[in-house]
């Protein structure tokens, strides 16, 4: 009984670890189930057996994705008065692609499921600075500050080849451009945390 429960978090844990690695290449809708079981090295049926279908090992992934999220910034001592030195994206780039890929695939549900499972750091985010402002809810303010926040770290983590690439980026433009980077990331999260 002890060898089966340890083959099956075996086999769960290798078929979502290969569902994280190809959903930020392929996105969702184009990942196949043959291709995680074929990456994962079992058999595809493992798939259904212990996720009910594609969906539910897609759920389980990005469930895991926003705790190996949260995990690693929260390592990092990364919250909203210290959101760190270098782009989150490098921190955990498996997660801002795989989100990419469902917002690309509109496949919202599956980026709901860190908020669902309390596990989305722009969520956290918003509620921390709505406590911090003794608010009850947050207002426009805070949620345009943690909006631009957002857009700046998914924009970087999905953008960054092609500005390099059209841009002719040098080693010095990519520090000023970092400079700005956090300067612009940062912008409105100090300006809520000062009023």
């Amino acid at each position: 009984m002890a060898d089966n429960k340890r083959g099956r978090k075996n086999v769960e844990k290798r078929l979502i670890d290969s569902a994280s690695y190809l959903v930020g290449s392929v996105g969702p809708n184009q990942l196949t189930i043959r291709d995680i079981a074929d990456h994962a090295g079992v058999n595809h049926a493992q798939i259904h057996h212990y996720f009910g279908g594609k969906k539910g090992l897609l759920i389980a992934t990005y469930k895991q994705l926003a705790f190996e999220h949260v995990q690693q910034l929260e390592r990092r001592n990364v919250s909203p008065t210290n959101l760190g030195d270098e782009p989150l994206s490098t921190i955990t780039d498996d997660y801002f692609k795989a989100v990419i890929r469902a917002v690309l695939d509109d496949q919202m549900d599956l980026v709901r499921v860190q908020i669902d499972s309390n596990l989305s750091v722009s969520r956290n985010t918003l509620e921390q600075l709505t406590k911090l402002k003794n608010l009850k809810k947050p207002n426009s303010e805070i949620k345009s500050a943690v909006a631009i926040a957002m857009v700046v770290e998914f924009g970087l983590a999905s953008m960054e080849k092609y500005i390099d690439e059209v841009l002719e980026m040098s080693a010095n433009d990519k520090k000023v451009f970092m400079k700005f980077f956090f300067e612009a990331r940062e912008s409105g999260l100090k300006k809520i945390i000062k009023k």
